[in-house]
Parts: C-alpha cells; structure tokens; sequence
C-alpha cells in the first residue's frame, strides 16, 4: 500500500506583519486620538492652566456659585415673607361715546396705533386727563383689578353726570363805609382858681375908737 506525502505549503508572498500585530497598532491609534482630543479641550477650557491651577480655579467658580445661590435663596425667603400691598385703584368716572364711531388709541396721539373702537352710546372709565389735555386717560379693561390704559380723544366721549361749571359772573367789590372822625371843639380850656393857704392868717384890721369931741357933736 502506497502512501501520499503531504506537500508543504506554498511561501507566504510579501512577508508583512501579523494580522494581531496591525489590531493592537490601529487601537493604539484611536486611543492615542481619542485622549489627545481631551486633552486639547481641556486646555482650551482651563485657558492653558496646569492641573493645578485649574483645579482651585474650579475650586473659586463653586464657591462663588454657591454663595450665588445661597443669596437669592435668601433674596427669595424675603420676597416670600412680605406681604404685597394692594395699589390703590383710581377712581373711574363713566363717560359715553358722543360720536358714531370712536378710536381708542394706545397713545395720546393721532398718529398713535388704535387700540380698539367704540360706537356711539358706549360707556366708558376715564380715570383722568393726560398731561395733553386734549385726551383722556380711559381704562381699557375696568373689570381687571389694574389700570390698563388707554387714550381717547375730549372730542369724542362726554361725561355722563357732567359737574356744573360756575359762572363767569363778577363779585361784587366790598362796600367801603366813611366814619366821620369826631372834630375838635372850641372850648376853651379851663382857667385856674386861686386857692388860698392855709397856712397863711388874715390880719386883723385896728378898730377906730370915737374921739370925745365926736361924742358931743352927736349928742
């Protein structure tokens, strides 16, 4: 019985590297890739700083992010803590539309944008006159708890229970009274008496006794 050598194989052509030596290099390739584009975005991130700087720059950008944060939460505690006052609503005043058709501007201005339009008869809340007192302050929305203003022109709305404007008539000027003022009299004034002393005595005056002669006359 004969028996068949095997023939050797044929020469391998080109002699190159093996086929697991070519894996390992190509991943080697894509890890090296991968990791040298970390690295690239982490310098560009870090602005060229070491790994140490970076790592306490990261350290202040926490820090003060939390203080942020612990702010407003503080900022947010007072806000919730106070109680909002109510604004004061401004007193409404009911005016009609006088004409057929009535523009309600956003402005007090005819070139101003038209906000809405109303129709003869239709009531209104005017809330005042704008500093061009041509126009009126009018609330675009009464049954809101805020004033949402709007304009429209004196021309075309009226007020409904108008107040009565006074009249132009003079006041009189006050009535000036004349009081005679009292003249001086001719009366003269009054002359002085003469007082007499007390301390000063009359003297007695002698008595004339009768001679003898004037007695026999008389007898």
């Amino acid at each position: 019985m004969a028996f068949r050598r095997k023939s050797p194989p044929p020469p391998r052509r080109g002699g190159g590297p093996p086929t697991w030596f070519i894996v390992i290099i190509a991943l080697a390739i894509v890890f090296g890739s991968y990791y040298t584009w970390l690295g690239i975005q982490n310098f560009l991130r870090t602005g060229g700083l070491g790994v140490i700087e970076a790592t306490e720059r990261v350290e202040i950008v926490n820090t003060a992010t939390a203080e942020r944060i612990i702010q407003r939460t503080q900022v947010r505690a007072e806000i919730a803590t106070q109680r909002p006052t109510s604004t004061p609503i401004p007193e409404c005043i009911d005016f009609v539309v006088d004409v057929p058709n009535a523009i309600v501007r956003e402005q007090p201005s005819a070139n101003a944008a038209i906000a809405d339009s109303l129709f003869q008869g239709d009531i209104v809340c005017v809330v005042g006159r704008d500093a061009n007192e041509e126009w009126y302050i009018v609330d675009g929305n009464r049954r809101s708890r805020r004033l949402e203003p709007v304009y429209m022109h004196e021309t075309v709305i009226r007020a409904v229970n108008p107040t009565p404007t006074p009249s132009d008539s003079p006041t009189p000027l006050p009535t000036i009274t004349l009081t005679p003022s009292p003249e001086p009299s001719n009366t003269p004034p009054p002359q002085p008496t003469a007082t007499r002393d007390p301390a000063i005595t009359d003297t007695p005056r002698p008595t004339r006794s009768p001679t003898p002669t004037e007695s026999f006359q008389s007898a």
